[in-house]
């Protein structure tokens, strides 16, 4: 049984990966390009320190077959070598410092803003995208995906271009020492490319099966951890404890399997480093035999030589694991391709890397007031209204027509599977709607106006009230827009407080979906917010379902008091919340059986229900 996502099969990664790269390190080019001189200047100055000591060592060299003179350090005392040294050192370590916090930090900045790209753009996905893609996956996307991202394109990556520059400054230095050492250092190299060619495919397929195993557990956990008091009630946990340890093993037995992959890899470059120094170290006893090269030569090379052994594998072996950062770009960059819900603009995400980190991000992204209330007016129209969640999928709307003028109390019936939902997910357009036309004064949304100014027109409380980790106040007014003052008078108002000088309650903490508060007082908060949004349409979804009787005589007052000036839509099984409503409209089978008087409607549909009771 397969557990993991698709997981992709090309050798090479797309071309999206490196223009994510592209667009997220582009706002700071000039800094990384100061930083990467800094660091090649580093690395010349602090390697460069072999070459010296070389020249330093002939000049004391007794035996001239063995010894090369170097007019350009004639007469330099011990001292001037010294100094020399000291200096090369100093400023090596310095350029070398100023490069790795330099580029560490720039390179954190770029990574952070593929992450806020992805988060904003996921955020504007079609609802089809959170239904067909479990909550485990996405979480993997935004947690060890971007981890992988985080700590290797930091500090890891300026180590893996320090190294770079090492193997630049190894070559050109053991050239100006002798030229003849350049000859298996290039060999050996191209060894190693040859060995990292030949298992680099296997690598890249077991990491990205390796970040594909990560999601069917954490899915599995999230979803046991939503279900757990039903999981517990049904004496299920063993069930699913078994699964999750079957979905982990699954996990634990492909990480084990990367890890070989990678251990015989890091073996191979290991034997490519000891047959280097081999063939360094019998050519240069021929060498100096044969008097082409001087002492101090040879203990330039070798020790740039056998520093360059470590280089070399440590290169590979760098490159190797960078390509697990790099499949974690490519993940993310899954997500950044991906189509915008039907009607997003797209200006925002054009501009995303400079605007990433900016107060102007926030100042564009404000929630403008309702565009189409038009001095308080919310006439709705829906015009032949056809809706189905998929094209391969039955049409669950059929033909649905209907006028709302501004200010009227509609109420919604039917059994279940009538419609009801469907209606209101075509309202807030969270699945675009294939015929027909929804019309709030005049205005089409995506034709007309764009989608998110479109919703603000919208005002929604569903049966399972939605409170957020936070204040009262954040839950209230999360763009900090709304005065304390009419804060506490909107809380009065719905009956949470009792005096506006209980200004103490906007800081109660509320934690994850309100479970510190009960059924009603989420209700009650949720009303207060509907109040605050002034939004001309005001849709009740079973909002007193699950409610006390105090709670729902208060949601039945509010549509009668608090939305007067609004439009109301009410969806409710209990037909006596709808008795003053001024119409009824009635779905059966996704189409509208009958619109009238509340009354009326609601004792022809007690007879055709059975005579359900109320």
């Amino acid at each position: 049984m397969k557990f993991e996502e698709k997981v992709e099969s090309e050798k090479q990664f797309s071309r999206a990966v490196f223009d994510t790269l592209s667009k997220a390190y582009r706002p700071y080019t000039k800094a990384l390009y100061i930083a990467l001189f800094m660091g090649l200047a580093g690395r010349v100055l602090i390697l460069g320190q072999a070459n010296i000591i070389g020249y330093w060592v002939d000049s004391l060299c007794k035996a001239p077959a063995q010894c090369t003179l170097h007019p350009q350090f004639e007469g330099w005392s011990h001292q001037d070598y010294l100094t020399l040294l000291g200096i090369m050192c100093a400023a090596g370590f310095g350029f070398t410092l100023f490069f790795r916090i330099l580029f560490s930090r720039y390179s954190a900045y770029a990574v952070s803003s593929i992450y806020d790209w992805v988060t904003f753009k996921t955020s504007r996905f079609p609802i089809r995208f959170f239904d067909e893609n479990p909550a485990g996956r996405i979480i993997t996307r935004f947690s060890s995906d971007y981890g992988t991202v985080f700590r290797l394109f930091g500090g890891p990556l300026a180590e893996f271009l320090s190294i770079i520059f090492d193997l630049i400054c190894i070559l050109v230095l053991i050239v100006a020492s002798s030229f003849y050492f350049a000859i298996p250092l290039v060999f050996i190299i191209f060894l190693n490319l040859f060995i990292y060619k030949k298992n680099i495919h296997k690598l890249r397929t077991e990491r990205r099966a390796l970040s594909a195993s990560r999601s069917p557990s954490i899915s599995h956990f999230a979803e046991s951890t939503q279900g757990a008091t039903t999981i517990k009630i049904s004496g299920r946990s063993d069930t699913f404890r078994k699964r999750f340890d079957l979905l982990d093993t699954f996990y634990v037995n492909q990480r084990l399997k990367t890890n070989v992959e990678i251990m015989k890899f890091s073996l191979q470059m290991n034997t490519l480093s000891s047959l280097l120094l081999l063939l360094v170290g019998v050519m240069s006893f021929y060498l100096i035999r044969d008097g082409k090269i001087s002492a101090g030569a040879i203990g330039a090379s070798f020790g740039l030589i056998v520093y360059s052994g470590n280089t070399i594998q440590m290169f590979f072996e760098w490159l190797a694991q960078l390509e697990e950062g790099v499949i974690g770009i490519e993940r993310l960059s899954q997500y950044l391709n991906k189509d915008l819900e039907y009607g997003q603009k797209t200006e925002y995400l054009q501009q995303l890397p400079s605007l990433i980190r900016s107060p102007e991000m926030l100042s564009k992204l404000s929630a403008p007031q309702s565009k189409t209330s038009a001095r308080g007016t919310g006439d709705l129209t829906l015009d032949n209204l056809w809706f189905r969640y998929s094209p391969d999928l039955p049409w669950i709307l059929k033909g649905i027509s209907l006028k709302i003028h501004f200010g009227e109390k509609i109420g919604i019936i039917g059994r279940t599977g009538s419609g009801k939902t469907s209606l209101i997910q075509s309202l807030f357009m969270l699945y675009p709607y294939e015929k027909g036309r929804i019309l709030i004064n005049g205005q089409e949304p995506i034709i007309d106006l764009d989608l998110t100014t479109y919703r603000y027109n919208y005002s929604y409380i569903s049966q399972d009230p939605v409170l957020f980790q936070g204040t009262l106040r954040e839950n209230l007014d999360p763009l900090q827009q709304i005065s304390e003052t009419n804060l506490m008078q909107t809380l009065v108002q719905v009956g949470y407080v009792s005096s506006v000088e209980d200004r103490y309650i906007l800081d109660t903490r509320i934690e994850e979906r309100g479970k510190n508060l009960s059924v009603g007082e989420k209700q009650l908060l949720c009303l207060a917010r509907t109040l605050l949004q002034k939004a001309p349409i005001v849709i009740l979804d079973e909002a007193t379902s699950s409610v006390d009787p105090h709670s729902e005589e208060l949601m039945v007052r509010a549509t009668e008091e608090f939305f007067s000036d609004r439009t109301v839509l009410i969806i409710a099984h209990r037909l006596s919340t709808l008795e003053k409503c001024d119409r009824i409209v009635w779905l059966d089978k996704g189409e509208i059986r009958k619109i009238g008087p509340a009354m009326d409607i609601i004792e022809e549909f007690k007879k055709f229900d059975g005579a359900r009771p109320s």
